[in-house]
């Protein structure tokens, strides 16, 4: 039995999102994958945790404005 984390490259919306940034060739947020791959943000935001923790993606902080920050994406 696999992991929650090796499960979800090869989910749909796992495997979407990593053709996503493959295609951006550059950091995108959250919202952008979200659009881009046409997900809501909820399900984009947790898939962008779980393939973090299996190791494939790699994220940053990064504060917009006073107390507005976003999450940066990319593909380790």
């Amino acid at each position: 039995m696999r992991g929650d984390t090796a499960m979800d490259t090869e989910s749909k919306a796992g495997k979407l999102i990593l053709e996503t940034l493959r295609k951006a060739k550059k950091p995108l947020s959250t919202y952008q994958v979200a659009k881009l791959a046409q997900l809501s943000w909820p399900t984009a935001n947790s898939h962008c945790y779980r393939l973090k923790s299996s190791g494939v993606l790699d994220s940053k902080s990064d504060e917009v404005k006073i107390g507005v920050k976003r999450i940066i994406w990319w593909i380790k």
